[in-house]
């Protein structure tokens, strides 16, 4: 049995859990269908930068991005483009669980998935296999994701500039935009809210999402 979304959940409830340790914010959004084309399940954001993880419940399902010419597309065009590569490394992740240990595992998107043993010998890429020296743990990750050096997550304007470029030039989509949702905490039951763009998603966890108590960034730990 697959657990995609449950691994998801708890993959989004453990960066919460590790946001206050670096003194920062956390909120993920769902993308729902517009994963299709972003090439991701969650939009992650610590209010200031913001990164994409697409989900897979074991190392065995990577290999299903095969299936979706987007993917593929996504892969040969990263080929063309430095200035896109260097944002895509830096913002669009693949994470699963390994082994009968179910560890979990995150690398950069095109690292794991741009290959040959995804996509066959036939589809243009150079790459044979995953590069594993990419690879990290989901504490890794959460460390380097709440850096204030931001080295695995993106500022609002490159994760605009890689979105549009993703969305427009390599799914071909009719959007040049993300529509997320989240909930109007002024509504004294629970309403929805849509957001039509990255920037008012950023407002909305600037304006709702507590900030944790005061902490010291510089040295990522609680002041005395």
């Amino acid at each position: 049995m697959k657990h995609e979304q449950s691994f998801a959940d708890i993959f989004r409830n453990f960066l919460q859990t590790k946001a206050p340790e670096y003194g920062c914010r956390f909120h993920s959004f769902s993308l729902d269908g517009q994963d299709r084309d972003a090439g991701a399940d969650y939009v992650l954001t610590d209010s200031d930068r913001f990164a994409i993880v697409e989900f897979k419940y074991s190392q065995s399902d990577l290999v299903s991005e095969k299936f979706k010419r987007r993917r593929l597309t996504l892969c040969q065009e990263l080929l063309k483009r430095h200035d896109m590569r260097e944002l895509h490394d830096r913002c669009h992740f693949v994470s699963w669980t390994e082994g009968p240990s179910r560890q979990v595992k995150l690398n950069i998107y095109r690292n794991e998935v741009c290959t040959q043993a995804v996509f066959g010998s036939a589809c243009g890429l150079s790459a044979l296999m995953p590069n594993a020296t990419t690879q990290t743990l989901a504490s890794q990750f959460s460390q380097e994701f709440f850096s204030p050096n931001g080295t695995k997550s993106l500022s609002l304007a490159e994760f605009e500039q890689y979105i549009v470029w993703v969305l427009k030039e390599t799914s071909a989509s009719t959007r040049s935009a993300l529509e997320l949702v989240a909930y109007n905490p002024t509504s004294n039951d629970l309403a929805l809210v849509h957001l039509n763009s990255l920037a008012e998603a950023q407002m909305w966890v600037q304006a709702h999402v507590p900030p944790p108590p005061p902490a010291n960034r510089a040295g990522w730990g609680y002041g005395v």
